[in-house]
């Protein structure tokens, strides 16, 4: 084994992967192969014995975790072992795992939503008057003594409760100093836990709670585990380096990778504090620097350690790290120009003139470099220069006079694009009443049948009728309560549009999908919008927040060929064969000292502003500097100009800019001759492959195999459905479920046990109860009487599933062709006289009504379903070892199992259809596939021409293997085959 890795491992990488010590510290410098020793580290211990899910890695974000995954699989093949061993282990964020803790220790957090930065602002809106933050807007004035703005207000009560969590701050502490902001934040708490709402820091902080309190759900949770790994370890902050402690406290080894040079994240309460000190906490400790840079040439890694040497001094990690090789052509330039005009066209005109340069990857295959090789990073690029411009702006103008593809990767962007504008622009004619037939016809002539052509103005108009009427309706007692969808209005609004004959490219589709999700997003909190006031909260939140906070995210599973243009933060992790660092300039790069200035007590986290958490200061700079210098492979360029935009006053030179040095750095203007060029006709460009793995849920490739352009519009352009009255409601039965067999393990409750359980559980976010529930129950309490049926009824008829059975909700991850799929089983163990597991089964628990006859039942899809037990059913042995030799949907309502075949043959044909989907997808393959049938109940009807067209494949995937009503099985197509056309 060791000698296998040591083929795929270097010197430096090796002696960290196979350390044996109880701590072990990467010290990973820039482009030093840190995510391969993680993976190598990974399969060494696997192979040494330990079971896949004793092994826990986290990761900065879910995009890392999938390559990291991939790298796994890879270093698992090296040594011998099969890769599909890396869906027994969690690889993934803190927040999710965590997430998953909290329902192994309580069931009810399964029906819990998590709240993001955006959504919880929105929370707060939703709750103002309850939470009493008013008077927060007046105690935290400005200093001219004006109350706060109402939507500074929420920005700064939501930082204070991530503050509060991320520091282990107790709301009580944070009241002696500030009465009013503790009350608040201890109000919000005790809200959100009555509402089932959870943010990323409140669920850190409480299985660290649970952790300390050792309750026995998070021991048993953490009893397999063996093995904890940590990446990106300079980026903890204090809720995690806890949540790192206690879960070592379990574990044998902990293994962290990272580098202290590369902490850019003190901002927001990471503390670098961490990885400088690690060996002093663990003084067993064993560190291996890799100081080996496989990404840059030698000009780019001896600059950039050099300056931080320098600028960083004593308080970094002492490291010098040397390239790998130098391969040619490469260039490295710190230039200053005149004007940001100058620097804007020098930029774009090198960037035409590098396009189709010889470049030679490192296994030796030669190309020319395409727009998705160049990057332009900034510091910031939304903040407003004096003439009225973003810093972006000259530079994406230079790349539109030149006919460059680019991909800005920058907030605050949505509303200054035409096509977003005029959906908000109608969204706001709604807002002071009905609109007339002057003010549509002027809204339509306005700009925005410019922004969608084929918009039909007079079914437009039935649309503004309609919705005016409803949002504008009288409301007092004796008036029914109403309820408004705005994602509804959305498509309607899209539909009058002409979106669906509009051919527009994914760019646009991707900001309206933005639009949508902003529109999901606010009605996941809001309990309901039942009028104009809440319709007008909506549209000040989308005039005054989401406009700046929310960035497009057009999800295509390759990289568009574009160059990027991003902030440094964005970029990390990334790389590019030519990299331009803009804007370097004095006052800018390095900006100027920002102090602290949240609403928390600085006395209450004076320890962490001493350590440079929260506040900006020279050395987080410098990080950052050396962050974005180190993104380049062959060709840098530093920039910065003497004038900006509308400024009188000339800037400085930036001192980072003259702290570069190295014989190869040319400061004068470059000849674009210099570089040896290839340039074959741009036909025979050929871009990097993308080596990501693509990471999907069973209910994305059920979409895909039911409609692929309908997978198109809701995962990679991200619209969301209209939501539903009683959206939720499944989840909180299974929920439910899951909570009877956590509390009885031995014998089945009574069913008034039962009952009670599902009725204290119960909760739907979209319905209000009833104000008086005896005399005049609701929505609300029907659907709690429901619930609580259905779970008494369950145990009624199925005791025997809690005899010598336990029931768990499992996750896993199952590697197929070039994807992870995950989910969730829902097992079934039998377990004999000393509780070891003798049989499993998958038990699909849904919400739903079989019939007299559930397998002809028209509205059940069972190639869905059984497609569905067949993926888990290949989940459950391959990665938890357990062989379901049945598998089975229950259908809650009406008490009805049916048995769906897992035999070798149903589930390869179901796993096939995945492989098949995996594949078209990563072809960006989306035809329609429509049907009456499918079209009818489709989410996204409105907005899609409803054409039957072809796959660009004339492969086909197997029949999947069906329930029959003799107790055998029946075949079927995937319905995006067997459901075509207008008879269908």
């Amino acid at each position: 084994m060791t000698q296998a890795l040591k083929g795929w491992l270097t010197p430096d990488q090796l002696p960290a992967a196979i350390a044996t010590g109880p701590e072990v510290l990467a010290l990973a410098g820039a482009g030093s192969g840190k995510s391969r020793t993680l993976a190598a580290r990974v399969a060494f211990l696997v192979a040494s014995g330990a079971p896949p899910e004793s092994l826990v890695a986290f990761t900065f974000s879910d995009k890392a975790a999938e390559t990291i995954k991939e790298r796994v699989a890879q270093a698992l093949t090296v040594c011998g072992l099969d890769p599909l061993l890396v869906g027994g282990m969690y690889i993934g964020t803190i927040h999710a795992w965590c997430r998953r803790v909290l329902g192994d220790i309580d069931a009810r957090y399964r029906q819990f939503d998590v709240l993001d930065a955006m959504q919880l602002q929105m929370y707060l809106m939703s709750r103002y008057p309850k939470l009493n933050l008013h008077p927060l807007r007046v105690q935290h004035s400005t200093r001219k003594g004006t109350p706060r703005k109402y939507f500074e207000t929420l920005h700064e009560v939501s930082r204070a409760w991530t503050m509060m969590n991320d520091e282990l701050l107790d709301p009580a502490q944070i009241a002696a100093e500030d009465a009013a902001l503790g009350d608040a934040l201890e109000r919000l708490r005790t809200q959100m836990e009555h509402d089932n709402f959870i943010d990323f820091s409140l669920m850190q902080r409480l299985v660290v709670e649970a952790l300390e309190g050792k309750e026995p759900g998070a021991v048993q949770a953490l009893s397999p585990l063996q093995h904890l790994l940590v990446d990106e370890y300079q980026d903890v902050n204090v809720v995690q380096e806890r949540l790192i402690e206690l879960v070592h406290g379990e574990s044998d080894t902990l293994f962290v990778v990272g580098d202290d040079d590369q902490g850019i994240y003190g901002w927001r309460g990471a503390d670098i504090t961490n990885i400088q000190e690690f060996d002093q906490r663990y003084p067993n400790a064993s560190v291996h620097p890799l100081l080996t840079n496989f990404r840059s040439t030698s000009p780019i890694v001896g600059a950039a350690s050099t300056f931080a040497a320098q600028e960083l001094g004593a308080t970094r990690l002492p490291k010098q790290l040397t390239a790998a090789a130098d391969r040619d052509p490469r260039e490295f330039g710190v230039l200053r120009f005149s004007t940001r005009m100058e620097e804007a066209a020098f930029v774009g005109d090198r960037i035409k003139e590098l396009l189709g340069t010889r470049y030679e990857e490192p296994d030796g295959t030669v190309r020319g470099l395409t727009p998705a090789d160049f990057a332009i990073l900034m510091r910031s690029t939304n903040m407003t220069e004096a003439d009225g411009t973003k810093r972006h702006t000259a530079f994406v103008q230079a790349l539109q006079n030149r006919n460059i593809e680019y991909a800005l990767n920058a907030g605050g962007q949505l509303f200054d694009r035409a096509q977003p504008a005029a959906v908000l622009a109608a969204f706001k004619l709604l807002r002071h009443g009905n609109p007339d037939r002057t003010l549509v016809d002027g809204l339509f002539n306005s700009g925005l049948r410019d922004a969608f052509p084929c918009s039909d103005l007079g079914r437009m108009r039935q649309v503004f009728a309609d919705w005016g009427r409803r949002i504008h309706a009288p409301v007092g007692p004796g008036i029914p309560r109403q309820r408004l969808f705005p994602q509804k209005l959305l498509h309607d609004l899209l539909q009058t549009f002409g979106i669906a004959a509009s051919g527009f490219g994914d760019g646009v589709m991707a900001d309206l999908g933005t639009f949508s999700k902003i529109l999901k997003d606010f009605e996941s909190v809001y309990v309901s919008v039942d009028g104009k006031t809440r319709f007008g909260e909506l549209l000040n939140f989308l005039d005054n927040v989401a406009g700046k906070g929310y960035e497009t995210d057009n999800q295509m599973m390759t990289r568009p060929d574009a160059v990027t243009v991003s902030t440094i933060h964005k970029a990390k992790g990334l790389e590019f064969p030519v990299v331009f660092v803009v804007d370097v300039t004095g006052d800018r790069f390095p900006g100027r000292k920002r102090s602290y200035n949240g609403w928390i007590p600085a006395v209450l986290v004076r320890r962490a502003l001493d350590k440079g958490s929260y506040r900006t200061e020279r050395p987080s700079e410098a990080r950052l500097f050396y962050t974005a210098i180190t993104r380049a492979e062959r060709f840098l360029y530093v920039t910065g100009s003497e004038r900006m935009p509308g400024g009188s006053q000339p800037k400085k030179v930036s001192p980072y800019a003259v702290m570069l040095t190295h014989p190869e750095i040319r400061r004068d203007l470059l000849d674009p001759a210099a570089p040896a060029r290839v340039l074959p006709p741009p036909a025979v460009w050929s871009r990097r492959g993308d080596e990501s793995v693509l990471p999907t849920t069973y209910s994305q490739i059920h979409t895909y195999l039911r409609c692929p352009y309908a997978y198109k519009l809701s995962v990679v352009h991200g619209f969301a459905p209209p939501i539903t009255e009683l959206f939720g409601f499944g989840r909180a039965v299974h929920a439910a479920v899951g909570k009877v067999h956590q509390l009885y393990k031995d014998q089945a409750p009574s069913s008034t046990e039962a009952r009670t359980v599902a009725e204290d559980l119960f909760h739907l976010k979209h319905v209000a109860p009833s104000q008086d529930p005896v005399n005049r129950p609701g929505a609300f309490e029907r659907a709690k009487q429901s619930s609580a049926n259905i779970v008494a009824n369950y145990v009624d008829r199925y005791a025997k599933d809690f005899e010598r059975k336990r029931q768990v909700e499992l996750p896993f991850e199952v590697p197929v062709n070039r994807a992870v799929i995950s989910g969730a089983i829902d097992l079934l163990l039998s377990l004999d006289d000393s509780d070891q597991i003798t049989d499993a089964s998958v038990i699909d628990f849904k919400a739903m009504e079989g019939g007299d006859e559930p397998i002809k039942n028209p509205k059940l899809h069972w190639e869905d379903l059984s497609l569905q037990v067949q993926l888990y059913a290949r989940g459950a042995v391959q990665v938890y070892g357990m062989n379901a030799r049945t598998g089975a949907v229950h259908l809650l309502k009406d008490g009805q199992r049916v048995t769906v075949p897992v035999d070798t043959d149903a589930v390869d044909a179901a796993v096939a259809n995945v492989d098949w989907a995996v594949d078209r997808i990563m072809a960006s393959d989306f035809p329609q596939r429509a049907s009456a049938k499918k079209c009818s109940g489709c989410d996204f009807a409105q907005m899609c021409p409803q054409e039957v067209q072809p796959f660009a494949t004339s492969q086909e995937p197997p029949m999947l293997h069906l329930p029959a009503t003799n107790g055998g099985k029946e075949r079927l197509m995937a319905s995006a085959f067997s459901q075509i056309g207008p008879d269908d």
